[in-house]
C-alpha cells in the first residue's frame, strides 16, 4: 500500500477525542422537549410577574378581580408544570 493514503495513529486518536467531546456536549444539552417545557414555564412566570405588578398599580375593583382571576389561573398552571423553576 502506498504511503499517505491511510490515517496515521495520531489522526485516529484525534478523531476519537473529537467524537467523545461531541457526545459529551450533546449529553449536556437539554432535549428539545425539555427546552420547550422550560420556555413555557418561563413565559408563565413572566406573565405572573406582570400581573403581580399590575395588581400593585390598579385601584379599579373590576380590574383587580380580573387580574386576581388571571393570577390564580397562572399559579395553577405553574403548579401543574413538570419542569422545575429555572435558577436566577
Amino acid at each position: 500500500m502506498a504511503r499517505g493514503w491511510g490515517k496515521s495513529e495520531e489522526d485516529v486518536g484525534a478523531d476519537k477525542e473529537h467524537a467523545r467531546e461531541a457526545a459529551e456536549k450533546a449529553a449536556a444539552r437539554p432535549s428539545r422537549a425539555h427546552a420547550d417545557a422550560m420556555a413555557r414555564r418561563r413565559a408563565l412566570e413572566l406573565s405572573l410577574a406582570r400581573i403581580e405588578d399590575l395588581l400593585g398599580k390598579t385601584d379599579n375593583p373590576a380590574r383587580r378581580a380580573a387580574l386576581e382571576t388571571a393570577r390564580a389561573e397562572l399559579q395553577e398552571r405553574l403548579a401543574g408544570s413538570t419542569v422545575p423553576s429555572a435558577p436566577r
